[in-house]
């Protein structure tokens, strides 16, 4: 698979999650594929299902813009950007009505044209300081 052709499926990816589509955007992963991020440990489809339903639920109008996209060799790197108001409960967080942003990093491996692997490293410290559950630097120093 050429680099262009995994960053335009890395893109109809999250254009689907902006969307979300959840059963559009697992079409794109292998059966056995591993999610690494979303819990201390590796997920696996029906684990990261449930992860992005839970998210999608808490920050209903949830969109994602791709910040980068590198690709190289079997990977390719989607830096992006979560917009979204809390609505629903969110980590036992129960909905505050505030607008948040979280940056991401996400690394994609793939395999015959599907993703065989994700790793995730995104700003959920931010987000939970945005949703108030966490101090920022700024609350803990006044």
């Amino acid at each position: 698979m050429s680099t262009e052709a995994m960053k335009a499926l890395a893109r109809e990816h999250m254009e689907l999650l902006s969307q979300h589509d959840l059963e559009g955007a697992l079409q794109y992963y292998r059966t056995d594929a591993r999610c690494n991020g979303f819990a201390p440990q590796p997920l696996d489809l029906d684990g990261y299902q449930h992860s992005m339903a839970q998210l999608l639920a808490s920050f209903p109008d949830a969109r994602f813009s791709i910040d980068d996209l590198i690709a190289e060799g079997d990977r390719v790197v989607v830096r992006h950007r979560l917009r979204g108001t809390h609505q629903g409960v969110f980590q036992g967080i129960p909905p505050t009505g505030k607008p948040v942003m979280m940056t991401a990093i996400g690394i994609l491996r793939m395999v015959n044209g599907q993703i065989a692997e994700t790793w995730l490293d995104a700003d959920f410290l931010g987000l939970l300081q945005q949703l108030g559950a966490i101090p920022s630097p700024e609350q803990m120093s006044a």
